[in-house]
């Protein structure tokens, strides 16, 4: 493994962070491939279509502030097209415009991904899992209208 493909391992991380914390989806969905499978909780999710309405219904019923922070990045399975990802997430959420006045805890989660390399020489996230280990209920998005 080179510290090449390390930096861009993390680069995709960093830009999902970015990219869901300030709802822009479209770029989110560009770090999918386009059959990516996608698990949180009870959803089982495929394809981009899938993933990005799962993103969108985020904000549908209200504002959304939220910032994720990761650590602990170990690639492992490592061959020329994919690489198997590890990581251990803290996403900070309320369900009300920025700036919140308080810093509260949503979610600890290992996210457990699998990328491909594609051929604009992209890594993209085929797989993901996100396995809950620590979560606060009432801050999770708003589901419908209040």
């Amino acid at each position: 493994m080179t510290a090449g493909l390390r930096a861009d391992i993390d680069a995709v991380m960093a830009d999902w962070a970015y990219y869901i914390d300030h709802d822009d989806v479209d770029a989110l969905m560009d770090l999918f491939t386009a059959d990516a499978r996608y698990v949180a909780g009870s959803a089982s999710l495929h394809g981009k279509d899938e993933i990005a309405a799962r993103y969108r219904a985020r904000t549908r019923f209200g504002a959304r502030s939220t910032r994720h922070v990761y650590s602990g990045l170990r690639l492992t399975e490592v061959t020329a097209a994919s690489v198997r990802a590890t990581s251990t997430w803290t996403c900070y959420a309320a369900n009300e415009p920025a700036p919140v006045q308080r810093a509260a805890v949503y979610l600890v989660a290992d996210f457990i991904d699998r990328l491909t390399y594609c051929d604009d020489a992209t890594w993209r996230i085929a797989e993901r899992t996100i396995v809950e280990v620590f979560r606060e209920p009432s801050l999770a998005p708003v589901s419908g209208p209040a």
